[in-house]
């Protein structure tokens, strides 16, 4: 079985567990950087791209952020 280098948005979303929009929307706003290439117009991302868009939605969790429950509002 291969690796696979390149992803495209909706494979990135399926991976990280969010819709796409959501990454579109971090991409458009820079809390995610743009991905280098582009065929057709397209995002291609790399495995640093899925690296980064994993850390960016990590659950609360795993990156050391106390975690908001319903009685916090």
């Amino acid at each position: 079985m291969t690796q696979q280098n390149h992803f495209s948005l909706k494979e990135v979303a399926k991976i990280v567990g969010v819709k796409a929009h959501r990454i579109e929307y971090a991409l458009r706003n820079g809390y995610l950087s743009e991905p280098a290439e582009r065929v057709t117009n397209r995002r291609i991302f790399t495995t640093a791209d899925l690296q980064a868009a994993l850390m960016y939605f990590a659950k609360p969790t795993t990156v050391g952020r106390p975690v908001r429950t319903e009685g916090d509002r």
